[in-house]
């Protein structure tokens, strides 16, 4: 149907701007990498929470959110897990190269597709399964390559970090009507009062104050808020593989500004995840031509 395309195209596209936003926040993370992890999770979050409401205000004033307010019987799980996925995202790419974290992201539609089974009763094709497994020996490569590095944690970090997100995803197809504007702003808010209970508040000087409110900005307040829309009209495992760019584009701006390198294990394991990923999305990319 015209109106079913039209859906899907528009959160197709949604989610690919949300991704190639998602891909910056690398370098934005660097750049910060002399202050605490409290104080970057808190101050991120924060402002991401205050970016959020703004742009959740301007839409509603503009009259381009139906249910703008709308908090649904699942929201305040989805708010719990943004608060999750948020504060390890943060901690996650403090503590480890990026290459790890985009790697283990990458395992996101298999994730995605695995809780869908179990919540949505989204039926899982042999080829997501085979995908799945290939993608995990990936996975094993990158994190024994990890084992007495001090990576380990933020590679943990980065499994609760996509965990937390595929249920996400998950739970909002169950009510799509729901705002996420809501979700996410409380889901942010939370992370940010967790991170800065937990800082030494100490104070931050403007250079750095707006390298924090950038990165909250896009990665939060513009990334979740676009990318939750553009997952409501796609199928879960579909909205995590378009994400397969973040991939790709994250490990290239921190190694062209920083010369972050990942190590060989690291980049083998990235080639089996992002190659798994993308033959699983091999056949949905076929029919697109065709239509």
């Amino acid at each position: 149907m015209p109106g079913e395309k039209s859906a899907r195209r528009r959160g197709v596209l949604l989610v690919l701007v949300a991704t190639v936003l998602w891909s910056m926040a690398g370098p934005f993370a660097r750049l910060l990498a002399h202050l605490d992890i409290w104080t970057v999770m808190g101050w991120r979050a924060l402002l991401g929470a205050v970016s959020i409401a703004v742009v959740g205000l301007i839409e509603w004033r503009r009259g381009r959110l139906d249910n703008a307010f709308g908090f649904g019987p699942l929201s305040p799980l989805v708010a719990l897990l943004a608060m999750i996925a948020i504060s390890a995202y943060t901690a996650s790419v403090m503590t480890t190269t990026i290459a790890d974290v985009m790697v283990i992201y990458a395992t996101l539609p298999f994730v995605a597709a695995a809780i869908g089974f179990v919540i949505n009763g989204e039926r899982v094709s042999p080829r997501t399964l085979a995908a799945a497994v290939v993608a995990l020996l990936g996975i094993v490569i990158m994190v024994a390559s990890g084992l007495g590095s001090g990576r380990v944690l933020g590679q943990a970090l980065s499994m609760l970090m996509t965990l937390a997100f595929a249920g996400m995803i998950v739970l909002q197809r169950r009510q799509p009507k729901a705002s996420m504007i809501v979700v996410n702003c409380l889901g942010a808010l939370g992370s940010g009062i967790f991170g800065l209970a937990n800082s030494p508040l100490e104070p931050i000087g403007l250079h750095d104050f707006v390298i924090l409110f950038v990165f909250g900005l896009t990665t939060i307040g513009l990334a979740f808020v676009i990318f939750m829309e553009g997952a409501k009209f796609i199928p879960s495992a579909e909205a995590g593989l378009i994400s397969l760019l973040d991939v790709v584009l994250g490990p290239v701006w921190v190694f062209l500004a920083f010369g972050e390198n990942p190590g060989l294990p690291t980049m083998v394991g990235g080639a089996i995840v992002l190659a798994a990923a993308v033959w699983r999305m091999a056949p949905e990319l076929r029919r697109e031509r065709v239509i």
